[in-house]
């Protein structure tokens, strides 16, 4: 599927779910790329935003993403892993991994600043809305499910644009919900997807996820 630009992903998606209109749910966003569709789906359905971002971990020479850090600090590997292949990167490479996340967390901090404070325990209670645009691989949603394990929400959804299969199928395990516009088998670069750039700079995105209210309609 094609669209027009993030924000029409996310306006698209809050189609989807006119019946979460009036409940305030938090549209959690799973990258900084899909804040602009986080932004069309919570001001089409009157949600919060909470920015649940996270940094990639990866040892020189080797291709693979080893996992990644979360808000908390917390490291989750990649579900791409295999038990096997996580121990044996663990003892060959733990110093490496121990370095890479230290800095990881610290580069995520400075991000996050700039967003302001989000309280987790805002979130309990809440409807919760796992949100990417173009998802190609399940680290992010796996951060965001280690990070939500003490969270009391209401409910679970999984959300997103066009989603690889196996992304499909772990939003269906792990959530309550789950709501992909396209399933794919092949994927190109998310940028493939979209006709034009998008609305909003990075720097205006910031603001208006701390400011979404404004633009509920």
């Amino acid at each position: 599927m094609y669209y027009s630009n993030r924000v029409d992903l996310g306006r698209m998606l809050g189609g989807r779910l006119t019946d979460l209109k009036g409940v305030e749910p938090v549209v959690i966003a799973l990258k900084e790329s899909a804040l602009t569709a986080c932004i069309g789906l919570a001001s089409t359905i009157n949600g919060w935003i909470f920015p649940l971002l996270s940094k990639t971990i990866e040892i020189p020479g080797d291709p693979r993403i080893m996992g990644a850090i979360g808000p908390n600090g917390n490291f989750t590997w990649s579900p791409d892993l295999e038990k096997i292949e996580i121990d044996s990167i663990e003892m060959e490479s733990h110093m490496v991994i121990e370095d890479a996340k230290r800095q990881a967390f610290s580069e995520l901090n400075q991000l996050l600043g700039k967003y302001g404070n989000f309280s987790k325990e805002a979130l309990n209670g809440r409807v919760l809305l796992l949100t990417g645009d173009v998802i190609r691989d399940r680290m992010e949603i796996a951060v965001a499910l280690e990070y939500l394990k003490s969270v009391r929400y209401a409910n679970l959804y999984g959300l997103g644009g066009n989603v690889e299969s196996d992304v499909a199928t772990f939003y269906h395990i792990n959530t309550d919900v789950s709501v992909v516009l396209d399933v794919m088998s092949h994927m190109f670069p998310a940028e493939h997807y979209f006709e034009r750039q998008e609305d909003y700079s990075v720097e205006e995105c910031r603001l208006l996820v701390t400011n979404i209210s404004q633009y509920w309609t």
